[in-house]
């Protein structure tokens, strides 16, 4: 499968399936749990097209799922942004864990790991225990504000609660990572830009 380089599009314009697969197979593979989720994302996206953001999405698939409990997994970094999100889902009716990516406070020393300061102590980034930590609260659903690369999926193995993102960390271009795509700087500096563009 290559669709990112698909000509057409057909499987969205016409029905077209370009796999072997059966649609009774396909539907068969989602679990009960799965199909609860496919459900209210089809509810929130045919019910508030172009016209939410994206935490108001959220809000508004967490309602549709009956949840009463979020957690949000943060980078320290973007502690300003995970209070902001935490309020909004607080004003929203729900309860709300948070946990910040420096939880414990583990040296990076200890697993090797390499540092941004070449000197000294610094504290690693905990995905695992942030995941534990929400696991523990019963969270019904988790939502990371700007953890790393990396360290965002090290969270979402280990948690418990369906996993979404609020903010996909990108230092660069203000937490934008998709900015790098609609820029002929960033296109041209990464390589991708069309041919024939200047």
């Amino acid at each position: 499968m290559n669709c990112a380089f698909c000509a057409h599009s057909k499987c969205y314009t016409i029905g077209q399936n370009c796999t072997n697969l059966k649609e009774e197979e396909v539907c068969a593979s989602y679990t009960e749990e799965e199909r609860q989720l496919m459900q209210a994302a089809s509810v929130t996206e045919s019910r508030n097209y172009m016209q939410m953001t994206r935490i108001e999405e959220s809000a508004y698939f967490a309602k549709e799922m009956g949840v009463k409990k979020i957690g949000i997994a943060f980078c320290i970094g973007l502690k300003s942004e995970a209070r902001l999100v935490a309020d909004y889902f607080k004003k929203q009716g729900f309860a709300v864990d948070s946990v910040c990516c420096k939880v414990c406070s583990v040296d990076k020393d200890l697993l090797a790991l390499e540092k941004i300061k070449k000197e000294g102590s610094e504290a690693m980034c905990n995905p695992k225990t942030q995941a534990r930590l929400l696991n523990e609260a019963h969270t019904e659903l988790n939502f990371i504000v700007g953890l790393c690369v990396g360290h965002d999926m090290v969270f979402t193995k280990n948690s418990e609660a369906p996993v979404s993102s609020i903010i996909t960390k990108d230092r660069v271009l203000s937490h934008n990572p998709a900015g790098a795509l609609y820029s002929r700087y960033w296109k041209r500096k990464l390589g991708i830009l069309e041919e024939g563009k200047v």
